[in-house]
């Protein structure tokens, strides 16, 4: 029985550029994988391929060099190893993730939790094209969220008690966007200005600032690749408990729009940002 690109694909295999050997692909789940099961990954290389392993950019293992007639036992040693196989084609991709507030300073959500549940419930999903989900816990972006289809990005705003702010203007010197000012000996926000980062509230020795809203940020449209595109903000300071619902009416959204083959980047540019955001919070409102 002949094996297809297509069938190698299915199950994360790459043909090669060399005839006859293939890249055997392997997900973490939002870029954590543990040492157990880096031993795995490293026995699968050595059985396999060359003994080599390459990081994908998407927090993924890719392992060259497996022979093609080696394809249907090298994608079930994935599985008896109790690994995450890689996803290809018109379908969600292994959500990529910072480390959030688990070990980042700067990170001012749990990301692992949101990027947990996330890969858990969609990747895999049929959709009309690729289509792929990043989470940042602030406004570094480390993992790109405006390049992404779907992306997500911690962020907290910034409240003043003036009662305790005694304007030392360690806020103004750290801020990176140069939203924070004192004028007439008060303290002042430019929230047009304002990251959401959290650097202000973060130094201010006498806690006179302190987080409001704090959420995701969401972002849908973005692309990478030949042709770029960034990513438009459709909701802000979304909690944790509210993404699942907007991630809902975004997918659900985009296959009610795109042709078959149409990145949602695509869908954006064509129909209008706010027609598309328009139609999400309809469906976040029935």
């Amino acid at each position: 029985m002949s094996t297809t690109k297509t069938d190698y694909k299915k199950y994360g295999f790459i043909p090669q550029r060399q005839q006859g050997l293939l890249t055997m692909r392997i997900r973490s789940r939002a870029g954590n994988i543990s040492a157990k099961d880096l031993c795995k990954i490293a026995d699968l290389a050595e059985r396999y391929g060359h003994g080599e392993v390459h990081v994908t950019i998407r927090q993924g293992m890719e392992i060259p060099g497996v022979k093609e007639e080696m394809f249907e036992e090298a994608s079930q040693a994935i599985f008896a190893a109790g690994l995450l196989p890689a996803v290809c084609g018109a379908h969600i991709r292994p959500v990529v993730s910072c480390p959030g507030n688990n070990s980042c300073p700067y990170g001012l959500l749990n990301t692992r939790t949101l990027a947990d549940k996330l890969d858990a419930q969609y990747v895999g999903k049929d959709l009309a094209a690729k289509t792929k989900i990043a989470v940042s816990g602030c406004a570094n972006a480390c993992t790109k969220p405006q390049a992404h289809d779907i992306g997500f990005r911690g962020a907290a705003e910034p409240l003043i008690d003036h009662s305790l702010c005694v304007t030392c203007g360690a806020c103004v010197r750290k801020c990176p966007a140069k939203a924070m000012a004192i004028n007439n000996e008060a303290l002042s926000i430019d929230y047009d200005k304002c990251l959401s980062c959290g650097v202000c509230v973060r130094v201010c020795p006498k806690q006179a600032l302190n987080n409001g809203r704090v959420g995701y940020h969401i972002y849908i449209g973005g692309k990478g690749g030949r042709y770029t595109n960034e990513g438009e903000i459709i909701a802000t300071f979304v909690p944790e408990e509210q993404v699942i619902a907007y991630l809902e009416a975004v997918l659900a959204v985009y296959q009610e729009m795109a042709d078959k083959g149409q990145r949602l980047s695509s869908v954006v540019l064509k129909n209008g940002v706010e027609a598309v955001t328009l139609k999400i919070q309809e469906k976040i409102d029935c």
